[in-house]
């Protein structure tokens, strides 16, 4: 208590000291227990720096001090609830920092908390904080649990190679072909292993059966969110891409009015080649990978199923292949897939495959 009190005091002092300078900004450098906060004028001139616990209470008190400061905090895991506390419960203007590209710029050999909080607060202060989206609530709803969905498959088919591995130890794989079908499920409990593998064998069996269960009620809650949402069920309109991808689309890319055109969502998700020039000399490189490597994993398997499935989208990678091999063709359908689906998001209109390969302005 009298420690709070003296960090009060000694605030207040600083806030005094410091009359002259009014309070424009705040640098936020948070972590799992504490949040280092720089506070500075309109010109990023430090007026206050404070280490505050991260407790809503606390975070109150600071800032009853400095009320109606612009704050932008670094993108990093579980801010969430300081951001809504501080826009929701403070109405606080808040920004979302780009932590890969403020990296970039303010690289520095001598790097600690309250550096991060001040360089934050400087670069807000003069306008050249990179920030990125701050997503609604809902679009964070369904991230998480689009992501959780992607786990959980994950773990299935983990489950599955081992049961694999096992049955390959004992040479059993030729007596279960497939010991994942209906029948090859009924051979796989009947099968008897070495007494310590046998044991493992039916606990990888129970949680195999457990995961495949939860996949199941994944995808029913996937497609009743799909039925609740008109803007995503235009997106089924595109050729490979189902019920999953055009929710995941949906909530990653938020508000559409936030992007210039086509091709500046396909650079957002990292499909577009890297670029080096000097002088009159440019070379492209791979792609940039920027982004959601999920979404990006997504929209690949989504092009092959487009391949298969589109004439104009199969005839636009047989040509890309001829020059960039199957790899670079499935990646420019990809990034075809994603100019094609921010249309049909910023029109509202389903997709129209005559469309394809004609110069559309966005």
């Amino acid at each position: 208590m009298v420690k709070s009190t003296t960090a009060k005091k000694s605030l207040i002092a600083e806030v005094k000291k410091s009359a002259a300078v009014k309070p424009a900004v705040a640098g936020l450098d948070y972590h799992k227990k504490f949040t280092q906060i720089c506070i500075g004028d309109a010109q990023g001139i430090v007026i206050a720096t404070r280490r505050v616990v991260n407790d809503k209470e606390e975070m109150r008190k600071f800032f009853t001090e400095f009320p109606h400061v612009r704050c932008a905090i670094e993108s990093c895991r579980g801010y969430e609830w300081l951001i809504n506390f501080l826009k929701e419960e403070l109405n606080l203007d808040v920004a979302l920092v780009n932590a890969h590209r403020l990296k970039l710029i303010a690289q520095s050999r001598c790097k600690t908390d309250k550096i991060d909080a001040r360089i934050i607060m400087q670069m807000l202060a003069i306008g050249y904080l990179p920030t990125c989206y701050l997503p609604t609530a809902e679009e964070r709803r369904l991230r998480e649990r689009l992501r959780w969905r992607a786990h959980v498959v994950r773990y299935a088919t983990r489950m599955k190679m081992r049961i694999h591995a096992m049955l390959d130890k004992e040479n059993l794989s030729q007596v279960i072909e497939d010991p994942f079908t209906k029948s090859g499920r009924t051979l796989l409990r009947q099968v008897q292993l070495l007494p310590g593998r046998q044991e493992l064998l039916d606990e990888h069996i129970d949680l195999l059966e457990k995961f495949e269960k939860l996949v199941k009620s994944e995808n029913s809650w996937v497609d009743r969110e799909l039925r609740q949402n008109p803007d995503a069920q235009l997106l089924l309109s595109v050729p490979g891409i189902g019920n999953l991808t055009a929710l995941l689309i949906w909530c990653e890319l938020g508000n559409i009015a936030r992007f210039r055109d086509a091709s500046q969502v396909a650079a957002y998700f990292g499909l577009v080649p890297s670029v080096r020039s000097s002088a009159d000399h440019w070379s492209y490189g791979p792609i940039t990978k920027e982004g959601s490597k999920f979404v990006r994993w997504m929209l690949i398997q989504c092009a092959w199923q487009a391949v298969r499935s589109s004439l104009v989208l199969r005839t636009h990678f047989n040509a890309v292949s001829k020059r960039a091999g199957n790899n670079g063709a499935i990646v420019s359908v990809a990034r075809k897939l994603i100019k094609i689906a921010y249309r049909v998001l910023r029109d509202k209109r389903a997709f129209n495959p005559e469309l394809v390969g004609r110069q559309v302005t966005g």
